[in-house]
């Protein structure tokens, strides 16, 4: 607060910085996607398809049919989309809560039209590499499911019946829902892309620039450090930052490290529903780790190829 009063012009501009990232990147890719979820989950479309996902689930990840409900609607919607489905099937007792922790491990992704449209295209001005970190990003989901199998109570023995409260007014409903998400994405950018410029304008997070620029200084001479730092708070102002310093395997897949980690404001909304599944901070944030670490492995090899 104090920064902002003593320079005003500068940090507004960060948030005006922030509100126009989302406004021509994020908004356009986000709100449909939003809306369409939204609305197919209102008809209840879904609601029998999961049931034939229970078995191989089961045996797999160690999760109910219900979960791969969640992960479906993750991987199509995108933050934080994945983490409510997970609460509100906790909430109506669809899954237990140990499984709601790993379900929200593998229900935490960002949406194809994120990483392929403002990620791959508006960012990397290349649609190819979207496809390739969207691939890598879901890769990356799975393998982190994989990893936290065996941590928390088994599911319900039972596949447990999924329903969603029926509305006379599903389109305004949708509508209103989508745009509102899309606007709570747009407020947690716009806070944290300030919140990063003034802790850089401040000089508090540039000893972490720097080291982290000589650990890498044996692989590249790019200045990854503050686009990398930044990405941790604000994901998109990161893989803004990075594109700047060129299109290479290493850019790309800190990018891919981001995308997956999510950085803190990603991981924030998500929480705010998550926390209701009385699933710890700590817990989400480990797993969002090794699911950015995975990214960054899988994407440093195939764009080693690629490139």
């Amino acid at each position: 607060m104090t920064a902002i009063i003593i320079y005003p012009d500068r940090f507004i501009e960060s948030a005006l910085n922030g509100l126009k990232l989302w406004c021509f990147s994020v908004l356009p890719s986000l709100l449909p996607f939003f809306f369409l979820t939204a609305l197919l989950t209102g008809l209840q479309i879904f609601c029998a398809v999961f049931s034939k996902f229970d078995k191989p689930m089961r045996k797999i990840f160690n999760l109910s049919g219900a979960s791969f409900y969640a992960f479906f609607i993750s991987v199509i919607s995108g933050y934080p989309v994945g983490s409510r489905t997970v609460t509100d099937l906790y909430l109506a007792n669809a899954i237990s809560e140990g499984e709601s922790k790993r379900a929200s491990v593998l229900a935490s992704t960002s949406g194809p039209l994120f990483i392929i449209g403002a990620i791959g295209t508006a960012t990397f001005n290349n649609k190819f590499y979207g496809f390739i970190l969207f691939a890598v990003h879901v890769a990356s989901a799975l393998l982190t499911a994989l990893t936290f199998k065996n941590y928390g109570d088994k599911p319900f023995n039972k596949l447990q019946t999924l329903s969603f409260a029926k509305t006379d007014n599903l389109l305004y409903e949708s509508v209103y829902s989508s745009v509102i998400s899309v606007l709570m994405v747009g407020g947690f950018i716009s806070i944290f892309y300030v919140l990063s410029d003034v802790l850089f304008y401040f000089n508090a997070l540039t000893p972490l620039s720097y080291v982290f620029n000589l650990l890498l200084k044996p692989f590249t001479t790019l200045n990854l450090g503050e686009g990398f730092i930044s990405g941790l708070i604000e994901c998109t102002k990161g893989c803004h930052l990075l594109s700047k310093q060129g299109v290479t395997p290493l850019t790309l897949s800190l990018t891919s490290f981001l995308i997956s980690f999510g950085g803190l404001s990603i991981i924030m909304q998500s929480l705010t529903y998550l926390n209701k599944c009385k699933i710890k901070s700590s817990f989400f944030i480990l797993a969002k780790i090794i699911q950015g670490t995975y990214s960054f492995i899988l994407s440093l090899i195939i764009f080693s190829f690629v490139l």
